[in-house]
């Protein structure tokens, strides 16, 4: 029998009843700026899935496992892959090798890590949310999503 997974605060979006996504990548494009300073698939920490025939998309953010597999599985655990103060799994991407063992190790599906491939092995890197820990005002995506629907979760949903 599997175990039940518990997650931490992390991104979540709302019933359809209650907020309807649009699909517009919002939240994806504020992320990119935000973290980045420009947008593009290779930036993102968010992910929007479309689905053009019944229009429910769906936004995937990392879940903040309590668990935290892909922190277990790091090579540079406490390096590359961290967790502050407050439990948020983050990524120091200085210090990141690409090597893609925490994409491999996230329990969802599809994974909530984005590896940026590139022939310059320095420039793979992994990149997931965190919840925009450092900024002030909170998750950009939160922030400027049109529809609001998105918000952080107490932690225990999925």
């Amino acid at each position: 029998m599997e175990k039940e997974r518990r997650f931490r605060p992390h991104i979540v979006q709302t019933a359809p009843d209650d907020s309807f996504c649009a699909g517009c990548a919002t939240c994806e494009i504020a992320c990119g700026l935000i973290h980045e300073g420009a947008v593009s698939p290779s930036y993102n920490r968010i992910f929007l899935g479309r689905d053009h025939r019944t229009m429910v998309h769906t936004v995937y953010a990392c879940q903040q496992c309590e668990d935290h597999p892909c922190y277990e599985n790091c090579p540079k655990k406490d390096e590359a892959m961290c967790i502050d103060e407050r439990g948020i799994v983050y990524i120091n991407e200085e210090a990141c090798i690409g090597c893609g063992l925490c994409r491999k190790a996230c329990v969802m599906d599809p994974p909530r890590i984005n590896l940026v491939k590139s022939k310059d092995r320095a420039q793979r890197k992994a990149k997931k949310c965190d919840l925009c820990r450092g900024r002030e005002e909170g998750p950009a995506c939160i922030q400027w999503c049109p529809v609001r629907c998105l918000y952080i979760s107490g932690g225990e949903e999925q």
